[in-house]
């Protein structure tokens, strides 16, 4: 039973291979989904120049037409404490002429938020914070959206409202409205990432879809060294936004371009619709089609077989949603591996953020060291024939260690070429371990638990993006190479986490909770002195099934 089990739910497979293949239709639609990669820093990246905050100083008193360089070098940026408080700014233009701090005057009292400590965080880090937080309720939601309702019919209106978010962020005239369309943007974000991902999987053959699901991303490096150029080129915001909205126009054609997922056309039962799109494939791949009805019967075969695989893997109780949740932490391993997923996957992303933000920080020219972040991120894209040489754990583990100590050794001399050159190293390193887990999650996690537990891998990775630049201006007060400390600290501890992982190489991925059990007993029993496995022969049948 099982076997046949195995064997229907590859079916739909040899339906794809048979009916069309991989070929050009899937090359060119990949190719041009991941369009989105490529404006994607424009939202995410784009807050370094966005909201920088040049020097400043307090201009009550002096003439309306005081320049920054016309007043004396000595007066406070802030009014001194007591009953007053500045009302007036100018700001140094040398560097940019007009940034979200300098439009609304994004200092001293005027700061928009204060932390629970009594902090006051610049408005740069609430803004980027605001589109983390918003992505969080997209992670959560996005993956939902796209299996209840399908992959095309989600992405194209959040892609719509994306493509308005980003002229609007152009246009707005006051600080609250600019939090707002942030927020959504970073929303509509997580939820066409979660429906173009998906998708771009599904329309890989079995064989090409770990090249192609890692390599979808390699635009996002690109994106961020066009905004860096970008930046350099425009210093007034609200043209660099527009001039940042400009290339969302390149949506557009998905409307015409991007097809429904089949698979998922054949698990609803819209066969019609599933063989159109098959035909349109094998049209661009110069593939001859099998007639429509024996497609049609091959494909009702393949959806009979999905269907009684995942019946089979829900069984005659068919656990609620609940109990699939409860199932990540009822067990020890099940406990292990969320608590270590969750982890690992704040550290990283919060790092990569943090990073990025703190090299425009420590480096003497940052639209080169963001141009340069981005240069040394297209390597990453293509780290998965180490993934198979040196297993998914070891490189993991071995990304995140360099990484610290790239952080670490900023300490070693007081050298922002040096300390540029570290970041940069360490920016490849947690790139790399980014790409690593997106794809050592979902072959350590049990099929009943994978999706699930990819949201809760998106909604850390959301909260580790939202707290990065906070952590970068509270602790970069206490000394400038506080934040490289901090990063540093977090992914060595990260990379020790990734050791409590399994390793996932050319291993069969779990099905259930129970089979993640009984993997991690055969490994400690494989591991165990050879008087101990003599030992633990005699006693199997004393031990409970539960025990590890």
């Amino acid at each position: 039973m099982a076997a046949s089990v195995t064997k229907d739910s590859l079916l739909f497979e040899d339906v794809l291979e048979r009916c069309c293949g991989t070929g050009r239709w899937q090359v060119m639609l990949i190719a041009y989904m991941s369009v989105m990669w490529l404006i994607f820093p424009t939202f995410a990246m784009s807050m370094m120049f966005v909201g920088a905050s040049p020097p400043f100083k307090c201009a009550d008193g002096f003439d309306v037409n005081a320049t920054f360089a016309s007043l004396p070098d000595d007066l406070p940026e802030c009014h001194p404490l007591g009953d007053n408080s500045c009302t007036r700014w100018v700001f140094d233009k040398s560097m940019y002429e007009s940034t979200v701090v300098t439009e609304w005057s994004l200092v001293c009292g005027r700061k928009p938020m204060l932390s629970m400590l009594q902090v006051r965080l610049p408005g740069a880090s609430m803004l980027q914070s605001v589109l983390m937080l918003g992505g969080i309720a997209g992670a959560l939601l996005g993956g939902q959206l796209t299996d209840r309702f399908g992959r095309r019919p989600v992405f194209l209106p959040v892609m719509l409202l994306v493509m308005a978010c980003s002229f609007s962020a152009a246009l707005v005239g006051d600080y609250v409205s600019f939090v707002v369309i942030r927020g959504i943007t970073g929303f509509c974000m997580s939820t066409m990432i979660a429906s173009q991902y998906v998708l771009v999987t599904e329309l890989s053959g079995c064989k090409h879809r770990a090249a192609l699901t890692t390599v979808t991303f390699l635009p996002f490096s690109f994106g961020t060294m066009l905004v860096a150029a970008a930046s350099y080129g425009i210093r007034t915001r609200w043209l660099l936004q527009l001039a940042f909205a400009v290339p969302s126009l390149l949506f557009l054609p998905n409307f015409w371009l991007m097809p429904e997922s089949p698979r998922w056309l054949v698990l609803q039962g819209r066969l019609d619709e599933a063989l159109a799109i098959l035909h349109q494939a094998a049209h661009w791949n110069r593939r001859k089609m099998p007639p429509d009805e024996e497609v049609l019967k091959l494909m009702e075969e393949a959806r009979r077989g999905l269907l009684a695989r995942e019946a089979a893997l829900k069984g005659t109780n068919k656990s609620s949603a609940l109990q699939r949740i409860l199932d990540m932490i009822l067990t020890a391993r099940m406990r292990i591996y969320t608590l270590v997923t969750c982890f690992v996957s704040f550290a990283i992303a919060g790092s990569y953020f943090g990073i990025s933000f703190d090299i425009t920080q420590l480096s003497s020219s940052p639209h080169l060291a963001v141009a340069l972040s981005g240069l040394v991120e297209i390597p990453a894209a293509f780290v998965y024939p180490l993934m198979d040489r040196l297993g998914r754990r070891l490189s993991q583990s071995g990304f995140l260690l360099i990484t610290a100590i790239c952080m670490f050794s900023t300490f070693i001399k007081e050298n922002r070429t040096l300390w540029t050159v570290l970041g940069l190293i360490a920016k490849l390193g947690v790139t790399s371990a980014f790409n690593i887990i997106c794809i050592y999650v979902s072959e350590y996690m049990p099929t009943q638990q994978r999706g699930l537990a990819m949201g809760i891998m998106q909604t850390a990775a959301r909260i580790g993006g939202a707290v990065s630049p906070f952590v970068v201006d509270l602790v970069s007060g206490l000394h400038e190479l506080a934040p490289s400390a901090v990063f540093g600290t977090v992914v060595l501890l990260a990379g020790l986490a990734t050791l409590l992982l399994p390793e996932t190489a050319g291993q069969p991925m779990p099905e259930t909770v129970a089979d993640v059990e009984e993997a991690y007993r055969r490994r400690k029993a494989a591991s165990a002195p050879a008087d101990r496995k003599l030992s633990g022969v005699s006693n199997a049948a004393m031990q409970p099934d539960g025990a590890l």
